[in-house]
């Protein structure tokens, strides 16, 4: 029988409340406590998930001291994520972070490190890759259907209002967001790229914030970058295009290419199986959300946060390091870096480290 898992999740704001929400509804799972600075935000998320009776707290390291845990969620700002997952780990507690990892490549490598040093796990969430129609994908590449790919890319092309960035006051800063609509908004569709497709090689990228002026970071990015295997890509995303459309992943190559759009979009191969056109029907496109949020386009809801941590400890409880654990989720951060730091470059090619 499958161990069930005592958990805490430290940050109780917007993903923080989908920890919150989805914990108490996994069978192999325990929500034990939560941890936030404005205990009045936590005490929502807990009502709101039918869970009034969590005990809350302000200072990580008394719950930690406190409570019987077994892994910490941490769903704080990106850029406290190293200090965090040093917290819990020096108090023995394996790790699930929301994305990206870390904003620097330097500390999510101490983040792997001290996971290893501990025999601590580390994984990290990107339930996109949960998603059926990402799946499908998926499969199709390592079944070899597309051949020799030409070329792949991935589109984020959001709208945020000025009052996202305010609100909190970390979201767009370097400091603590550690940079704009790539790291924050973009890396889900980053990880994809390079999980489908293959590892990057280098990038050349041009940014700026178009429409935002109090922010530090870019709110528009533009990139070709070449793959390892020698096919070429482009990312682009942004927060500045009103009113917002779906992000879109796109594959293509010899003998294939596959497009999902908020479903399976395109799904076309030379050696055509008998599934793919009931793939089509059933993974088809949903109409986007109009939730006054700016258009996400999909909303994630709950659903593929809970695959994507049921999927943490099904693994763990294998013996098995889970699929997004620390050193491949390094991967779309080491992207992003290389991004920024061709932005920096006037465009200049990076490679990736």
């Amino acid at each position: 029988m499958s161990k069930r898992w005592k958990c805490a999740v430290v940050g109780a704001a917007t993903v923080g409340q989908t920890h919150v929400r989805v914990i108490p509804n996994l069978p192999n799972a325990t929500l034990v406590a939560v941890c936030d600075l404005h205990p009045e935000r936590a005490k929502s998320a807990l009502e709101r998930a039918h869970q009034p009776h969590i005990p809350i707290y302000t200072n990580m390291a008394e719950m930690l001291a406190r409570e019987q845990i077994d892994v910490v969620h941490l769903a704080t700002p990106s850029g406290l994520h190293h200090e965090g997952c040093r917290l819990a780990m020096e108090s023995g507690k394996h790790v699930i972070c929301e994305k990206p990892l870390e904003i620097r490549l330097d500390l999510v490598d101490q983040m792997i490190e001290l996971s290893v040093r501990t025999g601590l796990k580390l994984a990290t969430i990107f339930q996109n890759r949960y998603s059926d129609a990402n799946r499908a994908i998926k499969n199709a590449a390592e079944e070899g259907r597309f051949g020799r790919i030409a070329w792949a890319g991935c589109f984020t092309p959001w709208y945020r209002p000025d009052a996202y960035y305010t609100v909190g006051g970390w979201r767009g800063t370097w400091k603590l967001d550690g940079g704009g609509a790539i790291m924050n908004q973009s890396v889900h569709n980053i990880d994809l790229l390079q999980w489908i497709a293959g590892p990057v090689k280098s990038v050349s990228a041009y940014a700026a914030s178009r429409i935002h002026p109090t922010i530090e970071t870019e709110d528009t990015c533009s990139c070709s970058l070449e793959f390892q295997s020698g096919a070429f890509g482009t990312i682009v995303g942004t927060t500045a295009m009103f009113p917002g459309l779906p992000a879109r992943l796109e594959i293509g190559g010899e003998n294939g290419t596959a497009i999902q759009e908020n479903g399976l979009k395109f799904f076309k191969f030379r050696d055509e199986h008998p599934g793919d056109a009931e793939l089509l029907v059933r993974l088809a496109p949903t109409p986007p959300a109009d939730n006054g949020v700016a258009s996400n386009a999909a909303p994630t809801g709950n659903d593929l946060h809970a695959r994507n941590i049921s999927a943490i400890f099904s693994a763990w409880d294998e013996g098995r390091e889970a699929e997004t654990n620390g050193p491949e989720s390094r991967k779309a951060v080491a992207i992003i870096r290389a991004i920024y730091e061709s932005v920096g470059a006037g465009g200049a090619s990076v490679r990736v480290q």
